[in-house]
């Protein structure tokens, strides 16, 4: 009996924990797309036409439909946007060459500046994620490709799933390989 409520406290203190990360993930959610907006204003963009101009290959074109499924975005919301940035400038429909019934977009001369000044901001300003050290970043990192990894994994029944051993956070400043 005494092994159950054991096993009962520990599912209990893994669910806590779970709910606390997650309230921490959707609160640094939040923060990086406050930073992603900030820095699409200062290029006059929206962040849905920043997050458009990033998604776009620079190499060539990319289908309405390709494009909504990376944004994860339905195809005739996209539409203004696509609207929006061609008004700009920065994006072009063109025919695609074996079908001329598929239109690709394509990054013009001035897309690609605008994409890579965007690009190389919002990767050089650390957002709010600079004041993380290198050991804790490398640690993050980790913990987030093993997320990302499982997650992959078909989820099992919740009748069965136990927490880990040692369901303790990561921590102590240590640095993890990549």
């Amino acid at each position: 009996m005494a092994a159950r409520a054991h096993a009962s406290e520990a599912q209990a203190d893994h669910l806590r924990l779970v709910q606390e990360v997650a309230g921490l993930w959707f609160e640094m959610q939040s923060r990086l797309q406050a930073h992603f907006a900030a820095l699409a204003a200062e290029h006059s963009l929206s962040a849905m036409q920043a997050k458009v101009l990033v998604q776009l290959d620079p190499a060539g074109a990319t289908t309405m439909r390709a494009l909504a499924d990376r944004l994860q975005y339905d195809p005739s919301n996209l539409t203004t946007v696509i609207d929006r940035l061609e008004a700009l400038g920065v994006v072009e429909r063109r025919a695609d060459p074996r079908d001329r019934r598929v239109r690709g977009l394509v990054l013009t001369e001035r897309g690609l500046r605008a994409r890579d000044e965007f690009w190389h901001r919002l990767v050089n300003e650390a957002g709010p994620l600079g004041r993380l050290g290198l050991d804790e970043l490398t640690e993050l990192r980790a913990v987030l490709r093993s997320a990302v990894a499982r997650s992959d994994a078909p989820e099992t029944p919740r009748r069965r799933q136990r927490p880990p051993a040692d369901s303790r956070p990561v921590g102590g400043g240590r640095s993890i390989e990549s």
